[in-house]
């Protein structure tokens, strides 16, 4: 399991324990920490919001690499590989 991975599942795991102790709360007491509940689901969402900026930004820079090396050969072979015929 990638790092990445782990703490989408810890991320989602805190955030039903959190919405299940909400629950519970609310139906002991009649009430929730409204500012509690704001400050978790924001941090929450923020490191949602920071792994899928990790994860675009290495896509990014994967698909840059590739078309960096698709010129490279295009250079080394004189034609695209659009127009290499597979036999």
């Amino acid at each position: 399991m990638k790092t990445m991975d782990l703490i989408l599942v810890i991320v989602a795991v805190l955030l039903i324990a959190f919405t299940v102790c909400m629950i519970v709360m609310y139906a002991t007491t009649g009430g929730i920490p409204d500012t509690l509940c704001t400050c978790v689901f924001s941090a929450l969402g923020g490191e949602c919001g920071a792994c899928a900026w990790i994860k675009t930004t290495k896509e990014r820079r994967e698909d840059r690499r590739w078309l960096r090396q698709d010129r490279k050969e295009e250079r080394k072979y004189g034609k695209s590989n659009d127009e290499c015929e597979i036999h």
